[in-house]
């Protein structure tokens, strides 16, 4: 009974930290479109390259600080990346 306790419970803590992984994707989605209406209202491009190879350079240290899988790690940041490109494309659409 016990195993079962300990099963149930780490599958409630995975729960929870993906809840929260989605709340932050949430909150990062908000910050991208806030980000392309700055950049709008500049006359910026949507994308930079250089900004881009900075943040991943910057996570893959992080990733590696708290051990977290690097091929995953860059996975998770294109994604993360394209989803922020996809909401301020959106904007220049409008």
């Amino acid at each position: 009974m016990e195993h079962s306790l300990d099963l149930d419970k780490l599958r409630n803590e995975i729960r929870d930290v993906t809840v929260e992984i989605m709340r932050l994707a949430g909150r990062r989605s908000l910050l991208a479109r806030k980000l392309g209406e700055a950049k709008r209202r500049k006359g910026l491009p949507m994308e930079d390259l250089e900004v881009e190879r900075e943040l991943k350079q910057f996570v893959l240290e992080k990733c590696r600080e708290y051990e977290v899988e690097r091929r995953f790690s860059i996975k998770l940041l294109n994604l993360l990346i394209d989803q922020a490109k996809q909401v301020q494309k959106e904007l220049e659409d409008h």
